[in-house]
């Protein structure tokens, strides 16, 4: 199992695929297809758009469900989306463990 940082998703780019997303908050390939079939993603906040049989992902979006989504060239205000603080300097700040909100039991690790 991956770690993904703040950094790595960062550098997925604009957009990317749903194994990917599937990957960032742990879930099989399979069930990474299910949950944008069913609308799950979406409801999370997670933006998805259908692309023929491809599904296109909006990395702002991931970023905006971790409560990281203050800045896309992460020099944001120092503020999670939550409010809370980020210290300067602690590369462990920026290793995802878990999102907030509906998708709490997600663990990223």
């Amino acid at each position: 199992m991956s770690t993904w940082t703040l950094e790595a998703i960062r550098a997925l780019g604009v957009r990317t695929d749903l194994p990917t997303l599937g990957k960032i908050f742990g879930v099989s390939r399979t069930r990474a297809y299910q949950m944008a079939h069913t609308g799950e993603w979406e409801q999370a906040g997670i933006r998805i758009v259908p692309l023929g049989s491809k599904y296109v992902v909006a990395v702002q979006s991931i970023l905006n469900v971790l409560g990281h989504g203050d800045s896309e060239s992460g020099t944001g205000n120092g503020t999670h989306g939550n409010g809370q603080v980020r210290s300067a300097g602690n590369a462990a700040d920026d290793v995802i463990t878990g999102p907030p909100g509906q998708v709490a039991d997600w663990t990223l690790r």
